[in-house]
């Protein structure tokens, strides 16, 4: 039996990139998912959590975005109707 990893290795190049890509932009989109109390005092105490949830949101739309091209599929849900920050 052929591992992930063997197989991704023996892959062509283009695939191997889109790959590598895709687990990039999964494990950012898991990142901005998570809460970070510490980030989000220091907005607070700057003043700028709303701008900082509006970045956050547009970051995930884009890195959405980039894996539904790289991956071929179409989002059916638009971006305007998503909203990640809304434990806030």
């Amino acid at each position: 039996m052929v591992s992930g990893t063997e197989r991704a290795l023996n892959a062509p190049p283009a695939s191997r990139n889109t790959s590598a890509t895709l687990d990039a932009i999964q494990l950012m989109l898991r990142d901005l998912h998570t809460r970070h109390d510490e980030i989000r005092h220091r907005a607070a105490f700057r003043g700028c959590t709303n701008e900082l949830l509006a970045v956050q949101q547009e970051l995930v739309e884009y890195l959405l975005s980039k894996k539904s091209q790289l991956t071929g599929h179409v989002d059916p849900v638009s971006g305007a109707t998503r909203n990640y920050n809304s434990f806030v």
